[in-house]
């Protein structure tokens, strides 16, 4: 059978592709997919998440034909709403004022905000710019998630979450998080759990340039891995 598979970050990178038509046998799992992937490409998937039809999966988990396969590094901490959630992964710069427009509702007394800005100096090293690379469907059904793990536990919320990627420079805006909650607790605990939530699982990715080179970011990782 007939699978797609799908790669990111240094992945993309070391096998020269985004993403590729890969035969393997009828009933294979992931971890035969990875193993097909490493003996065709020359690659290590170690330590990798794995991604089937946009959903976290674990390494036993059998493909279909014609499933997406996505391989992901361990992340590095169009648009689409719900009820009361936006979520996007953009390259656009991120506006603190878009973001009140959307959250400032007379029933919401309290907003909450988190800014997540490009550092430098970093480690010692004075950063000339960083690339983000995201896996865009999957990155805002991650938000989805995260708002509504949020929802479940400080009650009424309406969430603004949005990632940028493309090559960014010290000072400019990578993520932005907003919470809007009739009381004020409830919005700043609200962001907190979701800036938690996200450094961990959502799959963006950051390649950094400084002036002694360039180098992935090291990343966590909050699924099962290969």
């Amino acid at each position: 059978m007939r699978v797609k598979v799908v790669f990111f970050a240094r992945l993309r990178r070391e096998i020269g592709v985004e993403e590729l038509d890969l035969d393997v046998p009828d009933g294979s799992d992931v971890r035969a997919v990875a193993a097909a992937v490493e003996q065709q490409h020359a690659v290590s998937l170690k330590g990798c998440m794995v991604a089937v039809n946009e959903t976290y999966a674990t390494p036993s988990q059998t493909v279909n034909a014609g499933d997406e396969v996505a391989f992901l590094p361990p992340v590095a901490g169009g648009s689409s709403e719900d009820s009361g959630t936006h979520c996007e992964v953009t390259q656009e710069p991120l506006r603190l004022d878009v973001a009140d427009a959307y959250l400032v509702k007379p029933e919401y007394g309290a907003q909450a905000y988190f800014v997540g800005t490009v550092r430098s100096p970093n480690g010692g090293r004075v950063v000339e710019s960083i690339e983000y690379e995201g896996y865009a469907p999957m990155a805002e059904k991650v938000m989805h998630g995260a708002a509504q793990a949020a929802r479940e536990r400080h009650g009424d919320l309406r969430v603004y979450l949005q990632h940028r990627v493309g090559r960014l420079r010290p000072g400019e805006a990578s993520i932005l998080i907003g919470v809007a909650s009739p009381h004020r607790r409830a919005a700043l605990e609200a962001c907190d759990q979701i800036i938690e939530y996200l450094k961990v699982h959502v799959p963006v990715w950051k390649h950094e340039a400084d002036e002694e080179g360039e180098r992935w970011v090291d990343g966590q990782a909050g699924h099962p891995t290969l």
